[in-house]
This record gives C-alpha cells, sequence and structure tokens, in this order.
C-alpha cells in the first residue's frame, strides 16, 4: 500500500508541475568502453575528448531555481546548474526560458558558449527549456539524455547531438551520468567525484531521491555521497514519505542536503527537525566549492 501510495502522490504532483513531455523516435549512441574505478558489468565510459587542469576545485553554481536566493538573478520554476571540474565544464538541466538562463549566467560571468556538454534529467519542459539558448551558443555539443526520455528528435532538431544513456557512464573523469531510473518519467542523476566524496546532483528525483543517491552508491566504487543536490519532487507529500526518503538519504551516509525547486517546504523542516546538519540552503544563485579529488587530477 506505501508504495502504491507513493507512486500515485508522485504522478499527481508530476502532472501537476510537467509543462510538458516531448516525445521522439530512437536514435542514439552507443557507450560501449567499460570504465576502470567503477563497479559491476553494466556502467560505461564514453570515449571523449576532456579538458583537464581547468581548476582545482568542483564548483556548482544554480543558475535557475523557482527559489531566490542571491539578489539580483531572475527566478524561473525548473532547475539548470552550471558544474565546473578539473576536467569538464557542463550544464545539469538548463530550466524553463533561455532568457533566464542567460541573464543569471550572464550576471555569474558564467560564459555557456565554453561548456562541454550537457546533461538533461529528464523530458519536462522546465529541464529543456533552455536548450535553444545551448544550439545558438554551442551547436553540436552533445546533450545526454534518458535512453527512453523521448528527447532525442527535439534535442537533434535544434541542432545539438543527442546521446541516450541506459547505464551508468562516466562522460569526463569523476563526473557520471546516473543510469536512469523510471518515475514516470525516466530519470537520471549526475554524480561528481569530490575529495570529500560524491557530489550527486538530481533534477526532480521523481523516482525518488534516495533511490538515485542508491544508484550511485552501488555502481561506483567510491560508494560514498558527500551532498545531494537539487529537487526532490516532494512538494505536498505525506511525512511519511518525507521521511522515509530522508531517512534513507542518512542511511547512505550523506552529509548534506541541499533541496532545491520542487522539493517543499516540509523537507527542509523535516530535515531541520531530525538532521539539522544535513540541512543546506540554497536557490537560485546558490554557489558550492569543494576540493577536487586526487583520482581526477
Amino acid at each position: 500500500m506505501r508504495k502504491a501510495l507513493k507512486v500515485l502522490i508522485k504522478a499527481v504532483l508530476t502532472a501537476a508541475v510537467a509543462t510538458g513531455i516531448l516525445l521522439g523516435a530512437a536514435h542514439y549512441v552507443t557507450l560501449p568502453v567499460t570504465s576502470p574505478g567503477m563497479t559491476g558489468t553494466s556502467l560505461k565510459r564514453e570515449e571523449t575528448s576532456v579538458r583537464t587542469n581547468l581548476t582545482g576545485k568542483v564548483k556548482v553554481i544554480v543558475l535557475v531555481d523557482n527559489e531566490g536566493y542571491v539578489k539580483g538573478l531572475r527566478t524561473a520554476w525548473g532547475i539548470a546548474m552550471y558544474v565546473e571540474t578539473p576536467h569538464a565544464r557542463f550544464l545539469f538541466d538548463t530550466g524553463p526560458d533561455p532568457t533566464v538562463l542567460k541573464y543569471n549566467a550572464g550576471r555569474f560571468g558564467v560564459n555557456l558558449s565554453n561548456i562541454d556538454f550537457v546533461i538533461i534529467s529528464h523530458c519536462h519542459g522546465d529541464h529543456v527549456g533552455g536548450l535553444p539558448l545551448i544550439a545558438k551558443l554551442k551547436p553540436g555539443v552533445k546533450v545526454y539524455v534518458p535512453q527512453h526520455s523521448g528527447l532525442q528528435n527535439y534535442v537533434r532538431g535544434l541542432g545539438l547531438t543527442p546521446v541516450l544513456v541506459n547505464k551508468t557512464t562516466e562522460v569526463a573523469p569523476g563526473v557520471w551520468v546516473l543510469k536512469p531510473l523510471y518515475g514516470p518519467p525516466w530519470e537520471e542523476g549526475v554524480a561528481v567525484a569530490t575529495r570529500l566524496g560524491l557530489a550527486v546532483l538530481v533534477g526532480c528525483s521523481h523516482p525518488g531521491v534516495d533511490r538515485i543517491v542508491e544508484v550511485a552508491v552501488h555502481d561506483l566504487s567510491t560508494g560514498k555521497v558527500y551532498a545531494v543536490i537539487g529537487g526532490f519532487h516532494l512538494m505536498g507529500a505525506p511525512e511519511n514519505i518525507i521521511a522515509e526518503e530522508m531517512d534513507n538519504l542518512a542511511s547512505l551516509g550523506v552529509v548534506k542536503v541541499y533541496p532545491l525547486h520542487c522539493s517543499g517546504s516540509e523537507v527542509k523542516e523535516y530535515l531541520r527537525s531530525k538532521y539539522p546538519s544535513m540541512l543546506g540552503v540554497g536557490g537560485v544563485g546558490l554557489e558550492l566549492t569543494f576540493p577536487a579529488s586526487s583520482d581526477c587530477g
């Protein structure tokens, strides 16, 4: 009964906040090479050229969110994060509106034409709406999407290069797209290696933020997750479901949690009361810096 209720509630919330699902026929690039340093036989590493020595740190900047955090930035329902590691610069989701993404990136001095790739968590409009801007600034750049998301024709139609993901895949040293899970819809997260542990980025967490983190723990040899950042899709959810997912994160050893976008105030209240040291506050303009993993340069 609890699982059935959880699925039903997430389906209702999805219908309430989603701005649309984009469909298309299958077309994808196979990612055939198993990555060293990862566990299991289903993991892949893409053959790609990467930058080196960009910075000695991992930086995550929330460029789009519906909650204000830094003055002077625009808010919009959705999420987009700019990530910089010693080997790559990329966007995780793009928000709902190219103008908001462009404005906030400009305020931060982030040059989006320098990104190496884009990762899209799932097919809803509040996560893919900024892609037309990327198509203008970086034509042909790779965009990683869940294999069954139906996004490939839309991405290709913008002049970008869709890459469909069905297994945990290393797309740059220390950066993994996590195996997509079904919510609905199909959704993937991102794990970035830091010296403190993995930073896991999530879009809406329709399948459950705890389940996405479990993929990172299971698939990656580091095993340790330090921070989880993004939308948890628990706005208005019953307390027992919120408690279950947050308790699971705590049991997985997560140190910091930054609930953004569709997470809801109830999640923050629960963390504040039971796990106060875990709660991280943020919104558009949140900037987090982690020491880079020595294993990744």
